[in-house]
């Protein structure tokens, strides 16, 4: 069978050692997505993340904003003077206990606390969200990713948590999230334990 030149070079084409490029690669989008999913990396950080959304499930939207505000600017402030020791579990697991229990025994009230504990939670995911010394350019953008994923994270999880209270007012609903709050709580409290134990352990 004759073969056409079309085929010909589509062959030749095919078998060429050349590296394949779906796209053009954008500069530091990589750094952007390393920051935006960067909270939920490790479980300190994943536990802190669903708490704060339990425990600002339960306001109302206008003192939602209220604490919303204050984890946004400690978490800001985080980002960008953190940047302190990198071992920092035992702090994130004792803030996401603080905010799980919070949110299975007081349910949205004493607003003060509340926010007390979303600074603290804003702080801590800014803390370690810090990317290592680089290019201005690309720490930037790995910063700017760093502050969505964090921010997005309680912001989504406050919604379902305010919406299935709204959309199903029936007290089984809000003795579920009670209970996940609950047991969050108790796995944060665990991992802390252990992290303590273990720093006092000898070498």
């Amino acid at each position: 069978m004759i073969l056409s030149a079309r085929r010909v070079g589509g062959l030749a084409l095919a078998i060429l050692p050349a590296p394949a490029c779906a796209h053009s690669p954008v500069p530091g989008i990589e750094g952007f997505y390393t920051g935006l999913v960067h909270p939920l990396s490790t479980p300190a950080q994943a536990l802190v993340v669903m708490g704060l959304g339990l425990l600002l499930g339960w306001l109302d939207p206008k003192r939602a904003r209220v604490a919303f505000a204050v984890y946004g600017a400690a978490l800001i402030a985080g980002l960008l003077f953190g940047g302190g020791p990198k071992p920092y579990d035992p702090v994130l697991f004792a803030t996401a206990f603080a905010a799980c229990a919070l949110a299975a025994l007081l349910s949205g009230r004493l607003l003060p606390l509340i926010c007390v504990v979303a600074a603290a939670a804003g702080w801590g995911l800014g803390v370690v969200s810090v990317p290592d010394p680089g290019p201005t350019r690309d720490w930037i953008i790995t910063q700017a990713g760093a502050f969505l994923g964090a921010a997005l994270g309680p912001f989504y999880l406050f919604g379902l948590s305010y919406y299935l209270r709204q959309r199903f007012p029936a007290k089984g609903v809000a003795v579920a999230l009670r209970v996940a709050a609950a047991w969050l709580a108790a796995i944060s409290l665990v991992m802390f334990a252990l992290l303590v134990a273990a720093a006092r352990l000898p070498a």
